[in-house]
């Protein structure tokens, strides 16, 4: 009896040893697997370094030469009696030549968040406080009440337009938490939206966006006879939890959810994304499973975000493949017919998704896997990365450090003619960084602050380490309104061997704790560590004071009312 109890203890014992090992089951994202795991024309930019001399360029209000400075005072007061600043959206933009208030809030208050992002203080940036200027976008005077992309617009033209600059300034109000002003402001646009989100529940349990805009006055929902935008329900849901989670006024979770309703309700052929806000609304769906105990199928909806397949604008995703002699993998934009990048829809669904592998871990290896290749790729969009015969605005000598990038990259110029203006000029070959502003005679460059002013999102995630290719991402670095939360690292080795990579974990001692695998990799060590990866696996990391006690709570591992990993569970 004795020995067949001891070797029931060994066994279980053994059995206890090997489960331990197991780690979480990987979820492929479909797009992401055709990808390769490194790039062959693998090469990564200083991104914090970029953002941090774009900034310096940006906000330099004596520079000298064409177009320069970019920057210029608005002391119109439109909505309030504080002067405010523009920034162009392209350098030599026919639009803004004036220098009045014909500018856009998005490469202004994209300039300001990713300034913040990589630790540029810009609330008190040579005495001026570049943050509570912004809140000259919301549109008081017109009343509107609206975060809007101009200090004087109306909404019921385009929803990302009206929507994304919204978010933009939640996303300012928490990387300036104590600044009351634009908290106040962040929640009157919250609230003015949910009479949008009622308006279009009308007669439903839940709102219809399958709409162009939504019009104020009439209470209706917007459809202009050419394009829907119906990923305006992602953007939304994300403006609100935001709201919630800054306020705690249920009124935002609820908009919120009814939000999340529509696009779980919405079937996986018809994929809804338009511009930029779907990615956020995947996000959403796997933090809501992870903290709200929701269901949302978040597949369903990531794979909205890469494939392209969308009613609403067919081909619109992540590009994967080659263009000419450069790995594209992992850009957004136009994946069919035009083939077109864009870097401003790069930089933003990075921001989105990264931290997702905080919430479920089962995402860490496709998440690192596309953001390698997407890293590598982003520098394409940047005039030192191409002969002169392959960009459209060479001739701008006004950036020697290219750290302002172009609109975006394209594969040819063949499509319907409409770039018969570089003929004989351009290469006869492929990919070019461009944009449609100088075809069209709108700019004298296609130089896009509009669109590189948001690098910083990218630039915030990515840090690279010992072994090239192997990237550390931050996983809290965008991921904007999430509860406390330790340092998050995420890791993913794209070689077929295993690498041992080091970084430094700070002074203090810490214990390591890999969410994939569910056990401690290090402990109780400070300085520099070294962690060892098995060949194309990625580990999701959690960095944790030695000293705290640790607790596991209904499936969830906690100190200090902090979160480490949402479920205990191996799958």
């Amino acid at each position: 009896m004795k020995k067949i109890t001891l070797c029931l203890l060994i066994g279980l014992l053994i059995f206890n040893s090997v489960s331990a090992q197991v780690p979480v089951k990987q979820i492929a994202i479909r797009l992401v697997d055709s990808m390769p795991n490194i790039p062959e024309t693998y090469k990564m930019k200083n991104w914090k370094r970029i953002v941090k001399k774009q900034d310096t360029l940006l906000y330099n209000f004596t520079a000298k030469g064409a177009f320069l400075p970019l920057i210029w005072w608005d002391n119109s007061h439109t909505n309030f009696p504080i002067k405010s600043f523009g920034i162009p959206s392209y350098v030599g933009s026919l639009a803004n030549s004036s220098k009045k208030t014909n500018y856009e809030s998005l490469p202004v208050m994209g300039s300001v968040i990713s300034a913040s992002l990589v630790g540029i203080d810009k609330s008190n940036y040579h005495g001026n406080d570049f943050v509570t200027m912004c809140k000259q976008f919301y549109n008081s005077k017109n009343g509107v009440n609206l975060v809007m992309n101009s200090v004087d617009r109306k909404p019921g033209q385009t929803f990302w337009y009206e929507i994304f600059p919204g978010m933009a300034f939640s996303m300012l109000v928490n990387q300036y938490p104590g600044n009351k002003d634009i908290s106040g402001l962040m929640k009157l646009n919250a609230s003015k939206w949910i009479e949008a989100i009622d308006g279009l529940s009308a007669d439903r349990k839940y709102p219809d966006f399958n709409y162009t805009s939504y019009n104020f006055n009439t209470k209706k929902g917007v459809y202009n006879g050419i394009w829907h935008e119906a990923d305006a329900a992602a953007g939304l849901a994300w403006l609100e939890f935001a709201a919630w989670k800054k306020f705690g006024d249920d009124k935002f979770l609820k908009a919120s959810q009814s939000c999340m309703q529509y696009l779980q309700n919405r079937p996986a052929k018809d994929g809804p994304f338009y511009e930029l806000m779907m990615p956020y609304g995947a996000y959403l769906a796997v933090r809501s499973n992870a903290e709200l105990g929701t269901s949302y199928d978040e597949l369903k909806m990531l794979n909205w975000c890469f494939d392209g397949n969308n009613t609403d604008r067919d081909g619109w995703g992540v590009i994967s493949g080659k263009w000419g002699a450069y790995d594209v993998d992992g850009l957004v934009g136009q994946k069919k017919n035009e083939q077109y990048a864009f870097a401003m829809n790069t930089f933003s669904q990075a921001a989105a998704l990264v931290p997702i592998v905080k919430y479920n871990p089962a995402y860490s290896k496709t998440i690192g896997k596309w953001i390698l290749n997407l890293a590598s790729a982003s520098r394409l969009f940047y005039a030192d990365e191409h002969p002169k015969n392959q960009q459209s605005s060479a001739i701008w000598q006004g950036d020697p450090e290219h750290v302002i990038c172009y609109e975006g990259l394209r594969k040819d110029l063949d499509h319907g003619n409409r770039f018969e203006i570089f003929k004989g000029i351009l290469s006869n070959n492929g990919p070019y960084a461009i944009g449609d502003q100088v075809k069209d005679q709108a700019s004298f460059t296609d130089i896009c602050i509009y669109g590189s002013a948001w690098a910083g999102m990218l630039a915030a995630i990515v840090d690279t380490t010992n072994v090239k290719g192997i990237l550390k991402l931050d996983c809290n670095a965008t991921d904007f309104y999430s509860s406390k939360s330790f340092p998050s690292y995420l890791i993913y080795n794209p070689y077929p061997d295993k690498k041992n990579v080091l970084f430094n974990i700070g002074e203090k001692k810490m214990n390591v704790y890999d969410r994939v695998s569910k056990k401690y990799l290090i402990k109780n060590e400070s300085g520099n560590i070294n962690i060892s990866l098995d060949g194309d696996t990625a580990v999701s990391l959690v960095l944790v004071p030695a000293t705290i006690k640790i607790e596991e709570k209904n499936k969830k591992l906690i100190a200090n009312n902090i979160i480490i990993d949402f479920n205990t569970e191996r799958k």
